[in-house]
């Protein structure tokens, strides 16, 4: 065991002290994974696509919650051609062309307030919430349910394609914003542990309808990997997501405007069994378990200096 001060003849000591340091805090070791960054960027207002942040010039819009009026819903192919009244895909218009593509593959969208001729069973109706959007122009957007073939109702008038209200569906629905900050580790001692730290600063633009409180939760998730059963893959799809730490902040909504936080995790120790797995922190945004309606939308959230780290502890 080395000792403090190192004498320069002490050439087992230094010898041992240098290896302390690479060992890292507590003898983790070096061999970090994750990722850091500290340029300003927006997160990404799906998080089933990446990458999680769009740099600030980019085209599409990131706000999170997105409203924008329709003039014209119908079933078609997924080039956006009528196909009769029978397709997986649906295509609406905007009754105003934006500025540019709005929405991008994989993003999640709600259906609301269009009067057609159908119901709760075929004809469906097109308002609903949950659809995937394939493809997306400044005048239009195609989408699908779940990739089923479903008997579509006649348009009539009316409606908004609606991305992420807070609080629409149920009380405590949430908005779920998974972050560039990540790491994936594989666990192979039965008495091995994860050591986990992360940190993000996060700044949001807010518009109130309804005077009320929300929270904001941060959060280290887990995730197990699975290998990718498709011939040939050499992929691993993700499932059983846990959360392993999280840090909640209450914030009391009155006017529009900003807020900030920051969220520190210094030192979590997780214990998963063998596996390969997947750590990302993300972000929710909440509003209370009341019932709704809630009226706060998110626009655009910024986050700047963030990382998150995970190493392997071998017991």
């Amino acid at each position: 065991m080395s000792s403090y001060p190192v004498e320069i003849s002490d050439t087992e000591g230094i010898v041992n002290a240098v290896n302390y340091l690479m060992s890292g805090p507590a003898g983790l070791g070096q061999n970090f994974q994750g990722f850091s960054a500290y340029l300003p960027a927006y997160i990404r207002p799906t998080r089933l696509k990446q990458p999680w942040s769009l740099p600030f010039d980019t085209t599409l819009n990131p706000s999170i919650y997105l409203d924008i009026p329709i003039s014209d819903a119908f079933p078609c192919d997924p080039t956006g051609a009528p196909v009769g009244s029978t397709s997986a895909y649906i295509k609406l218009t905007f009754t105003t062309a934006q500025a540019t593509a709005p929405f991008q593959f994989g993003d999640q969208l709600d259906i609301a307030n269009v009067i057609d001729t159908g119901g709760a069973n075929p004809p469906y109706s097109y308002d609903d919430i949950g659809y995937t959007v394939f493809s997306s122009s400044t005048t239009s957007v195609i989408m699908t349910f779940d990739n089923t073939v479903y008997e579509w109702a006649t348009y009539i008038s009316g409606g908004d394609v609606i991305r992420d209200r807070i609080g629409e569906n149920f009380p405590g629905d949430r908005v779920t914003l998974d972050t560039d900050c990540n790491a994936q580790v594989t666990v192979e001692g039965p008495t091995a542990q994860v050591f986990v730290s992360a940190q993000i600063n996060l700044t949001w633009e807010y518009t109130v309808n309804t005077p009320d409180d929300y929270s904001v939760i941060v959060s280290i998730e887990r995730s197990k990997g699975f290998q990718d059963p498709t011939p040939g893959s050499t992929e691993y799809l993700f499932a059983d997501t846990v959360t392993v730490s999280e840090k909640e902040f209450v914030f009391t909504a009155t006017t529009s405007g900003t807020e900030s936080l920051e969220a520190i995790f210094t030192t979590v120790l997780d214990t998963p069994s063998f596996g390969y797995y997947w750590y990302i922190l993300t972000v929710f945004f909440q509003p209370p378990q009341s019932s709704p309606p809630y009226d706060i939308d998110i626009g655009r959230v910024t986050t700047g200096l963030r990382s998150l780290t995970a190493q392997v502890i071998k017991q």
